[in-house]
């Protein structure tokens, strides 16, 4: 019986567009912005809390024209030119009201604590991991037992849902169910009510 609900954030609870450089710019230059920040290796870094925001911008800075460097930190703080995911505050809400606990599990920076008053369906959670905070990245399953251990739950009792089909294969590989988000609040409403979740 599932007692505890988990959720991703990016493309979940709060809009992560890592095309924001190729909405906001020029193809060439949005592969040039992309490549420098969002696709590099210390962004992978910067999730794992090896290294912080202001650590990677004057790297990511040094991978593109003068022209563009000022770019850099504005896309860096990619969590203003975004916002919440429709419609899942509601969701979420609806959830607490029906007794269920829920959790943050999610692959971002130190930034989140600074950020996550932008999230307004997180007043209704009981608990948060943020990777960074803890040196783990989703998909590895060692992030799903970390996450269980800290608040002290029962994998067979916990659903993990999230926009990635690889990290929800993970979560099941220690025990959690799964539910792969495809979007929609609307979809994954009528897929927890099927459950008998709401």
């Amino acid at each position: 019986m599932i007692r505890n609900i988990v959720f991703d954030m990016g493309e979940v609870l709060y809009h992560w567009f890592p095309d924001i450089a190729f909405r906001d710019y020029a193809e060439e230059d949005g592969r040039l912005l992309y490549d420098a920040l969002y696709g590099s290796p210390d962004w992978r870094r910067l999730d794992r809390g090896d290294i912080d925001e202001e650590d990677i911008i004057p790297l990511a800075e040094a991978r593109v024209p003068d022209r563009l460097k000022p770019e850099i930190r504005r896309l860096a703080r990619w969590y203003e030119l975004t916002g919440p995911v429709e419609d899942m505050e509601t969701l979420c809400g609806d959830l607490a009201g029906a007794g269920f606990p829920l959790y943050l599990l999610s692959n971002t920076s130190r930034a989140f604590h600074e950020f996550r008053v932008r999230i307004p369906a997180l007043r209704f959670f009981t608990g948060e991991y943020i990777s960074a905070d803890h040196g783990l990245l989703k998909p590895d399953p060692a992030i799903f037992r970390d996450f269980l251990d800290e608040f002290g739950l029962t994998a067979g009792e916990t659903l993990f849902i999230d926009d990635w089909a690889p990290n929800i294969e993970a979560a099941r590989s220690v025990g959690m169910e799964g539910i792969v988000f495809d979007g929609s609040a609307d979809s994954l409403r009528r897929e927890l009510a099927s459950r008998g979740l709401l």
